[in-house]
């Protein structure tokens, strides 16, 4: 979101609010605090503190659902994609259904994968006093503009080619690595031929296979 397309309020603290949320207890409270609330069907997050922040709302009845059906990392990569600072925050802390092998586990992804940290909270109220608390920091402090024209760090050329390799299919960061060590350039591995891949950790015949088909076939857009 661009700064000059967020709806800013001389002293007041204004909230994009998924409309979804509108009548829940989290955007109740926040009016009584005296937020401003915009609602709007928002594509990404429930609650928007600033151009930069984005907050995911979630019970723990509903974290523990989209750990399962594999949602939540959906949900997690289009906020790093559309948010400088993404927060989960999950109210309640009793999880039924998943193990807590697998919450550690999907903690451990938001936070290394993802780079988004995921706060809990006991009270739909507590949450909404947290998001007023982010939402005056964000755009009443003397810094604001300083702070919300922070742009996402730029990739540097090594991260720019292993994100370029990451695009083709079966290649992830691992694999994505391994075929710029062995080939040094993005070029070299583009015309590689199909048994030089294979021989690449990772790779495999197969692979190899469908990487040559996708790279040498002509598509009509």
């Amino acid at each position: 979101m661009a700064i000059e397309d967020f709806p800013f309020r001389e002293g007041k603290a204004v909230v994009l609010v998924d409309d979804r949320e509108l009548k829940g207890a989290a955007s109740r409270r926040l009016f009584e605090l005296g937020a401003v609330l915009e609602p709007q069907r928002l594509p990404v997050g429930d609650f928007i503190c600033s151009p930069r922040l984005c907050i995911e709302r979630k019970t723990a009845a509903d974290f523990e659902s989209s750990v399962i059906d594999g949602r939540l990392f959906t949900q997690a990569a289009e906020l790093s994609s559309s948010f400088t600072a993404a927060i989960v925050a999950v109210v309640g802390r009793n999880f039924e259904r998943i193990s807590p092998q697998a919450c550690r586990g999907a903690l451990l992804s938001l936070v290394a994968d993802y780079r988004i940290p995921v706060l809990f909270f006991d009270s739909e109220g507590e949450l909404a006093e947290f998001i007023f608390a982010a939402a005056s920091r964000e755009q009443l402090a003397p810094d604001r503009t300083a702070r919300l024209r922070f742009e996402k760090k730029r990739l540097s050329e090594f991260e720019s080619r292993l994100f370029v390799l990451e695009s083709l299919p079966e290649v992830g960061p691992k694999t994505a690595r391994a075929l710029l060590d062995e080939f040094g350039t993005v070029e070299n591995v583009f015309t590689a031929e199909e048994e030089e891949l294979s021989q690449v950790e990772g790779i495999g015949e197969p692979t190899a296979r469908a990487l040559r088909k996708f790279i040498g076939r002509r598509v009509e857009p």
